[in-house]
């Protein structure tokens, strides 16, 4: 049986699936353009967002309750 939690133990599925919807992502952009301190990225997953706010400078910290998010976050990294 396939429950909702099933997908985030196949991180290439879960950025196939994702890959395309990148909205949020500009969004954080901006918004992060005008804050100062560490942005906590919770349910960062594979680093979708988390990746793109690091490499513009900012500074991060990524949790996530599925190991195999994080490592291919950290391998993406």
């Amino acid at each position: 049986m396939l429950t909702n939690l099933d997908e985030y133990n196949n991180p290439l599925l879960y950025d196939d699936e994702n890959e395309q919807y990148t909205e949020d992502v500009s969004f954080l952009l901006t918004e992060a353009a005008h804050k100062s301190g560490i942005i906590l990225d919770l349910a960062c997953g594979t680093g979708r967002a988390t990746i793109p706010l690091a490499q513009a400078g900012h500074s991060l910290i990524g949790v996530d309750i599925h190991p195999p998010m994080l490592q291919e976050a950290q391998k993406k990294a």
